[in-house]
Formats: structure tokens, sequence, C-alpha cells
């Protein structure tokens, strides 16, 4: 088998060479730095051990005329890259790879397959034309090399645009057409390269944009901006984000970043800088995008949406504004590879916070010279996940990635994230492209908010379960400290034991649908009978479980309250009606909703908002109270949170706060270094084994036979439907826990036995589940989804995990052959 012609030959090396090259230098840790080893030795030698393992393909280009130029191909990611190694540790050495300009090591995984092939050779003449390229090295620098043509007479000239470590001056990038014109009479051969020219018209352009805007838009010009009067703060944001070019604008939820984004899109399209733009944003927001641009500029706006084909062409349309949801350009970058746009304004951005998400990926692709990045909370839970959002504006401002790490994030010896430091330093690298002011900064005649914990009792019936689940969670705590370790199979579990104590601290109805328990409906009700007769106020009520607003939705209708209703299952189209009808409407007192509604919303009608439930995530919460408490409110607002007391939901409210002193510290100028309990798993454990102490000395260690385990899968089955629940059985420290081993030992669930009697209980529950229209109808809605674009309807079936599907079909497959 040949390689192919447009494709390097893998390098590769032999397995002796292999075997002798890992006894010489031991495979390292990735996220541990060994003793002994400086942070940058460290960081190359991981590259090199990249190269080795990857088996990237080299080719010289022309090894004659282009000594030391390769192309470097990836077969796993496709792509390919250009390097040029002028021998090991070179200071010209160079990759195209966005790795090599950000982490400052002068090498990366592509430059090290070189160096593995060429075995370190140098090149034994450097080129004799001179040529301006960008060093990475130490921050971004456009740099010079001079050659052996016309050398002294080359020097003289770089003098007056270059310092003595061949830097060009700040001030020279002005005249930097003049120093190329005078090069290339000198040398005719001279060079400079893309990514130079590039970074000077990069500069230039900065320079002219930020005096333009200083000089020419002062507040009285930025209020013929929009069809608006602007607070002083958000003109502010306009003039920042339009200075830097690339922007995050950060601001508390409520205080009109939108608005900012327009305007910025205004200046930048009034001064000729961009002509369209590209907003993306979750599907619930895209009409409200239009129709805020609309009222603010009187200019044609398009969303962007229906089939793919339909959507391909609509990019192409003539209005200056188009708008698209983010699953919507993920789908469609799948076989575009990428689309270009003056600007791109991107809301909700923290849904970008991991990295390697198809819709991270996805708006990577998109190319823009000028963007605007919207979030009220870029730092919800990990440090990490700022870093993601910042690399969509600038790769350059947090970069590197590992001495960001060892500068602010602190793991303990196995490379567990212990706690964060330095997280001041943090703003005051961003502050030239991230703008963030909370509502106590801006100096407004903000309403005044009220927050208040209100605790109510369970019922027999609700307390019974919470202890059941609880001391199923207590077995599992016990387990976990005599041995260190809990299986996948345990930690599902007990994320899912954990969920349905919360689900039961709101109605058991939630988990069997044959009984309701509850006493936080009758509490909300006493609420908004007493808030709704006092006078013309309206209320929002915030559930995370479909079934419990579900249950306030009877409730409501059988008062003959009116009340509009949002849910994951409501089309993005039709929920700006809901939202229109709440405000518009005096007689629709009471807006429900699960977490589908919990961003983006303009609900400020209403001043009152009662949680049903608390989130694991505090940013959520503040998403949530963010709908009323907002720009233009204009009376005091309360906010109401229903806690079982007593209940695991209780102590989540210490954890709720942990989360919050970790944005504050970072954006906010509050605590300099925060201190988690443990590694993420860990600090799950410490506040769990805290909470069901009195529990575990009550009960046995549990065996690897663990009968509770039937019950688990019993009811898993009766999960909540709503798409906003889904995430209710994710790690709750709302980020993905990825254990190196899982538990495929437990083999008791497929006994003989325990088959059977699983499979009569499935049989006997569904047939009874059939037998109910409602409960059909609720089997349905969690078993078929629908694209709220398309209407394509895809069903989804929960299974195990893949290796089971595989084994599953196989047999099946052996069955149809004979």
């Amino acid at each position: 088998m040949t390689a192919s012609k447009n494709q390097p030959k893998k390098s590769g090396t032999t397995k002796k060479q292999q075997t002798e090259k890992n006894t010489q230098e031991p495979r390292l840790n990735n996220v541990v730095k060994p003793e002994g080893m400086s942070l940058e030795e460290w960081q190359r030698v991981l590259r090199r051990q990249a190269a080795e393992r990857e088996m990237l393909g080299v080719q010289a280009v022309d090894a004659k005329h282009c000594p030391g130029e390769y192309r470097v191909f990836n077969p796993k990611s496709k792509e390919e890259y250009k390097v040029v190694f002028r021998g090991e540790n070179s200071s010209w050495n160079y990759c195209s790879c966005m790795d090599f300009k950000t982490s400052q090591l002068g090498t990366c995984k592509h430059l090290e397959a070189v160096n593995i092939k060429t075995n370190g050779r140098r090149i034994a003449t450097t080129p004799s034309y001179s040529s301006v390229y960008l060093s990475y090295r130490d921050g971004r620098k456009v740099s010079i090399r001079i050659g052996s043509n016309s050398r002294e007479e080359m020097q003289q000239l770089a003098k007056k645009y270059f310092d003595s470590h061949g830097h060009l001056h700040d001030k020279a990038f002005a005249q930097f057409d003049r120093f190329l014109s005078a090069a290339a009479k000198i040398d005719p051969d001279f060079r400079c390269y893309p990514d130079a020219v590039d970074y000077v018209v990069e500069r230039r352009e900065n320079i002219k944009r930020s005096k333009l805007v200083e000089e020419k838009y002062t507040d009285s010009q930025l209020d013929t901006l929009l069809d608006t009067q602007l607070f002083p703060y958000q003109k502010e944001g306009i003039r920042f984000a339009a200075t830097a070019g690339r922007a995050i604008i950060a601001d508390e939820m409520g205080l009109g970043k939108t608005i900012q984004a327009i305007g910025t899109a205004e200046l930048l399209r009034r001064e000729g800088f961009v002509e369209n733009v590209l907003i993306v944003c979750p599907t619930s927001l895209k009409y409200q995008w239009k129709r805020e641009i609309e009222r603010f500029t009187h200019r044609e706006v398009l969303v962007v949406e229906g089939l793919h084909t339909r959507r391909r062409e609509q990019y192409k349309m003539p209005q200056p504004y188009k708008i698209v949801s983010y699953n919507s350009v993920c789908n469609d970058l799948k076989v575009l590879k990428n689309t270009e746009t003056d600007m791109v304004i991107m809301d909700e951005v923290q849904r970008l916070k991991n990295w390697d998400t198809q819709i991270a990926r996805a708006a990577r692709h998109i190319q823009s010279q000028y963007a605007v990045l919207l979030s009220g909370t870029p730092l919800e839970n990990k440090l990490e996940e700022l870093y993601s959002i910042v690399e969509l504006a600038d790769q350059f401002a947090l970069a590197p990635y590992y001495k960001f790490r060892n500068d602010h994030i602190i793991i303990n010896d196995n490379g567990k994230v212990v706690g964060y430091q330095n997280l001041n330093a943090i703003k005051q690298r961003l502050s030239h492209i991230m703008i963030r002011r909370r509502k106590s900064d801006v100096h407004l005649q903000l309403p005044g908010r009220m927050d208040q914990n209100l605790f109510v009792p369970m019922t027999k019936e609700q307390r019974e379960m919470h202890e059941e689940f609880k001391a199923s969670v207590a077995q599992l705590v016990l387990k976990w400290q005599r041995m260190h370790f809990l299986s996948e199979k345990d930690r599902k579990r007990l994320l899912m034991l954990l969920s349905q104590m919360r689900m039961v601290c709101d109605s058991t109805f939630i988990l069997d649908q044959k009984s309701r328990y509850d006493t936080k409906i009758d509490e909300l009700m006493n609420i908004l009978d007493s808030y709704l007769e006092g006078g013309d106020g309206k209320a929002v009520v915030f559930s995370g479980w479909e079934r419990m607003t579900r249950l306030v939705a009877q409730e409501l209708t059988q008062r003959g309250t009116r009340f509009e209703y949002l849910h994951g299952g409501i089309p993005s189209a039709k929920r700006k009606d809901l939202v229109n009808n709440f405000t518009d409407q005096p007689d629709c007192r009471v807006f429900l909703s699960t977490d589908a509604g919990s961003t983006g919303l303009n609900l400020q009608a209403a001043s009152l908002i009662v949680n049903l439930d608390l989130p694991w995530n505090p940013a959520v919460l503040e998403q949530r109270i963010a709908r009323i408490y907002r720009i233009g409110q204009q009376r005091n607002i309360q906010v109401i949170n229903l806690v079982s007391t007593g209940s695991f939901e209780e102590q989540m409210i210490a954890r709720l706060k942990f989360k919050s002193s970790l944005f504050e510290g970072a954006l906010d100028g509050g605590e300099d270094t925060i201190f988690a309990n443990d590694d993420k798993f860990k600090g799950i454990m410490s506040m769990v084994a805290e909470y069901v102490e009195e529990t575990a000395e009550q009960v046995t260690t549990p065996t690897e036979n663990d009968p509770s385990a039937d019950e688990t899968e019993a009811l898993r089955s009766s999960a909540p439907s709503d798409q906003s629940e889904s995430s209710a059985l994710s790690d709750p420290s709302d980020s993905s826990d990825q254990s190196d081993s899982s538990d495929h030992s437990d083999q008791s669930g497929n006994q003989p036995t325990a088959l059977i009697q699983q499979g009569t209980t499935f049989l006997a529950n569904l047939v009874q589940t059939l037998s109910n229209p409602e409960q059909t109808r609720q089997l349905v809605d969690t078993l078929v989804s629908e694209d709220p674009d398309t209407g394509k309807a895809t069903l989804n079936i929960p299974v195990p995990d893949k290796q089971t599907v595989h084994q599953f079909l196989s047999l099946l497959g052996q069955f149809i052959k004979k």
C-alpha cells in the first residue's frame, strides 16, 4: 500500500528505534510536571512524545531549492501544516499550527516529527536572502533575519526600523511599507512572510480604529447611533468593543449586552469597517434578536432557518444582519467547512465553554475580522472554561495554556484540581478584550432586590422516599471511603440518587405519576394568591423539572389564573409570542418556565420570581433571576427560593456559594485564591459524605452484588421526560468526570433469575404505561425529540454503553445470517 501522491509519507521509526527511545525517555504524564524538570522542558518532551505516538506524515518540499521546508500531514485530523526546520532549537524554526504560535516554546509536535526524521541535523547553510518573519517565542513580534546578500546595506536599513534584538519598533509599524520597499531594492530576493504582514496590518488598523472612536464617537455622537437612549456605561461598552475589534462583553445579566453588541456593529458599519454581521445565538433567542435589531436600527434582518439546502442559500442573501442558531451553524459547517463574515456576534457564549464539543469546534470555523462575544457568566464552574471562551476572541490573550494552568490552577500529586490562585491577574490580562460591569458598578437607580430562602417541610411520603435514597447514597459513600474508588456504574448510580433526592424535594409525582405528595405547590399558590391580589404585579415561576411545572400549570388552570407556559417542547418561533403575551396583556399574570427559558428572555414585566428548586450551578440561578432584574425594571423585585427543610437541597446552598466565589475571584476582583474541597469527584463525595454521615453509621458496607442496584434501574425508568431534566443526571460539579476505570465485573444484573425478574417487571410496567393515554404520551415524549428548526423527529433510546450496543448488533447479525 503506497502513500497518496498529495500526502507526505509517514516518517515513523523502526520498532527497535522506538524501543530504544522509550527506554531512554519514559512516557511523561501530561498533567503533573516531573520534579527536576522545568515547565518548558516538560512541555517540549510532551510534544516530542506526541510526534512519536501519532505517526505524522513528513515530506520535504524541495530539498534542493527549499532546504529545511516540509509538509507534515496529520492522518487523524486530515490537516496539513507547513514546517520550516533549521535545526533543533533554532530560533528560525516555524510551523503553521496554532500550538506553535501560542506555546512560546519554539516547537510543536509537527516540528518534533521533522526533528525525529532528520535526526535533528542543522541546515548547513542559512538562506542568503533576508526575511521578515513573525516570532512567537515571547509573544508576537515582527522580526528580521539578515542574510548574506548585501548584508551591510541591509543592516544599516534595519537599524532605522528594528531594535538590537531584531524586533520592529512600535513606531515603525506605520512606516512598514517604506521599509519593505527599501529592502526589496537592496535584495531582490528579500521576503516578508504572510503572518508578519497580517500582524502589521492588524496593529495598524487597531491604531486607526482606536483613534477614530476616541475622537469622533463622543457621548452625543453615540446618541445618534441607535433609535434609543443609551446609558453611559452602554456607550462605554460600545466604544470598548469597537476599539478592541474582537471583544467579550461580560456584563452582569440584565445590563443590556444585546444593545451594546448592536451598537458596536452599527458603529463599524457606519465607518466602513464591516458590511455584514452574523449573529449566532441559542434557538430560543433568534426572533428576540431580530426584533431588537429591527427596533433599534430599522435595517433588514434575515433569520437563517429551514432545511440545510435553504440555509446555504440564505447565508449569501444581501441582508446586512443574519441570525442563526448554534445548532444550525454547527450542522452547516460540517458541509461548508468554514464560513466568512465581516463581523460575528455570539450570544450566550458560555455554551462554548467545553473546547471539544461539536458546537465549539464549529464556532472556531467562523472566520471574521471583528467579533463581539456576549456572556453574563463567562465563568460558570471551572477556570478552564474561561480560557476556552477567551480563545474565540483572542487566542494569545491567556496563552500559553500550560503556563495558564501553572499560574492559576492548583493541583494535587495526582493531577486533580484542588483550587485556584492569582485570579485577579487574569482580569488584568483580559483588560484589553473583556469588559465586565455589575449592577452595583454602573451607579444606576435600579430598583431594590430582596432574596429570600423559604424553608418548607416535606410530607411524610416525601421524607420516606428521600431517606431511602439517602440510605442508598450512604452505602456508596461507605464503599468509597473503604476503597477510595467508585466504578463508573456506581458513580452514575450516585448521581442518579442525588438527582432523585432533589426531585422528591419538589414532589413525589416527578418520580411516580401514580402518587402526588408535596408541599411546595401549596406554598407557591399561597405566595401567588397573596401577591396577585395586592395589585397588578406579575410573577415568574421556575423549576428544573418539567413535571413540576406541569403540576403548577394544573393548579393555575383550576384557579382561573391566566399564565404562559414555556418548556423544552415549545418551538423557538412560538416562544416570542409567549413573552409578548406575558408582557403586553394585563390579565396574563404568571410566566411558568423550566430552565429552557432561563437565558436570554426579557421578562421584566414581572417583579416576583419564585424558584421551586435550586439548580446545581449558581450561574443558572442568576440567569433565572436576570429575566426580571434588568435594565428597564421599574419595580422592586423579590426573589423567593423554596427549599425543603433538612434535605439534600438545603445542603446544596454551601456548594453554590463556593462556585460563586470562583466567579468573583477571576472576574469581579474578589478573593485571589479559591480552594475546592478536593478534585471534582472528591468534592462531591465530601459534601455528600458530610450530609449522610448519620445515615452511614446505620447501614452495612455494600458488597459488589448490591441488591439496591435493581432499585436504581427501576427508578430510572420513571425519570422525568423534559429535555431540561436530562442535565439533572450529569455530574453535580457541572463537568464530565472521566474515570480511567469502569466496572465491568459486577454481573449481578445478568444472572438468569435477576434477568427474568427485570424482564417481568419491565413488561408489567410497559403494559400499565400503554394502557394510560397520558403516560403513553409521556413515554413518546421521552423517546422522541424534535428539531425545532426542521421539525425532524429522532428516536432516542438510552443504552448502558457503546460496547453493549455493539455486542447486541453482532448477535443480531449472526442470528439473521442463520
